[in-house]
C-alpha cells in the first residue's frame, strides 16, 4: 500500500496508485485521512507514505 500527499495550490491531496482519495485545507487534515486509512489496513503489508512540497515560489 502506497500513499501518496502532494502540496497543490491552496490544498493538499491524498493519493493511492495515481487515484485520488481526497482533497484538504491543509497537510494536518490530509495526514490525517492516510492515518485513518492505515489503521484499517492489513498489518502483514508494507506500507510508504510520500509528501511531495510545490516548488518554493521565485
Amino acid at each position: 500500500m502506497r500513499f501518496e500527499v502532494v502540496e497543490g495550490v491552496d490544498e493538499w491531496i491524498v493519493r493511492q496508485k495515481d487515484c485520488e482519495l481526497g482533497r484538504f485545507a491543509d497537510q494536518e487534515k490530509a495526514l490525517h485521512a492516510v492515518a485513518e486509512r492505515l489503521r484499517g489496513a492489513d498489518g502483514t503489508a508494507p506500507v510508504s507514505l510520500s509528501v511531495r512540497y510545490q516548488p518554493p515560489a521565485r
